[in-house]
């Protein structure tokens, strides 16, 4: 995916964007920005599937309401930046 002996680096400005395509990557948000809440509920028992804890915060469904009462709901990459935080999928 990279090219061979190159590093690259990431701006904190870039954090949003790099979120939105895992979370299209992973069948989570569409092209659109749409997010799909039971995609999301699958991967995260996914994650978790070998944890002895079972996961009973499930705040996916508040936080796409969160996600799409911002300001920045045409804008994917800031719409999947406050889905995650509200989610904390990836930190």
């Amino acid at each position: 995916m990279y090219p061979k002996g190159r590093k690259i680096q990431f701006e904190e400005s870039d954090e949003p964007c790099i979120i939105y395509c895992v979370l299209k990557k992973l069948g989570i948000m569409n092209s659109s920005g749409q997010i799909n809440v039971d995609m999301y509920r699958k991967r995260v028992q996914q994650a978790h599937q070998l944890d002895s804890i079972s996961v009973t915060n499930d705040n996916g469904s508040a936080c796409i309401e969160s996600a799409e009462a911002t300001q920045h709901k045409q804008d994917v990459c800031k719409k999947a930046k406050v889905f995650n935080d509200c989610t904390h999928l990836y930190r």
